[in-house]
């Protein structure tokens, strides 16, 4: 079989677009609710640990710890069992920049909050900040994520 070379470079184009297409709209490179429960699991112990009485804790930190092991295991599965899964060449290390500054800033933003609260003489200051930056985890993560999975498909375009 001959193949000329207008062919071999329109299959190549055809084989790159359908990768291009793939990776856009793959699921992000990592799921948002594994943030998520880690973050439930940080003010559920704030909450147990400033709330409420200390024999609750021998109930609570041990339920806390299974969930948030069961979530580590269900993210360790559904990060093994994807699909589509981009090549470590094309991921942008930018993009794991962005979340370790996402990280830090949220740290930050956590120990602010919790020291201005506890300033302010708010009752549980440690708690109302767990809360807090739970609904600010759910709302940014799912952002964060895509930007990075979409960082690494403009990496993944560029190469090609």
């Amino acid at each position: 079989m001959h193949i000329t070379p207008e062919e071999a470079a329109q299959s190549l184009a055809q084989i790159r677009e359908t990768q291009h297409r793939a990776l856009r709209s793959a699921p992000p490179m990592f799921p948002s609710w594994y943030v998520v429960a880690v973050w439930v699991f940080i003010t559920g112990v704030q909450f147990f640990t400033e709330v409420t009485p200390l024999w609750a804790l021998w109930i609570a930190i041990p339920v806390l710890s299974i969930g948030l092991i069961a979530a580590v295991l269900k993210f360790v599965m559904e990060v093994r069992n994807q699909s589509v899964r981009p090549h470590p060449s094309v991921v942008d290390p930018w993009a794991w920049g962005g979340l370790a500054i996402w990280i830090v800033l949220t740290a930050l933003g956590s120990t602010g909050l919790a020291l201005g609260l506890q300033a302010l003489g708010v009752a549980y200051p440690r708690t109302v900040m767990g809360v807090t930056m739970t609904v600010i985890v759910v709302i940014t993560t799912p952002i964060l994520t895509r930007w990075m999975s979409m960082r690494t498909v403009r990496r993944a375009e560029m190469k090609n």
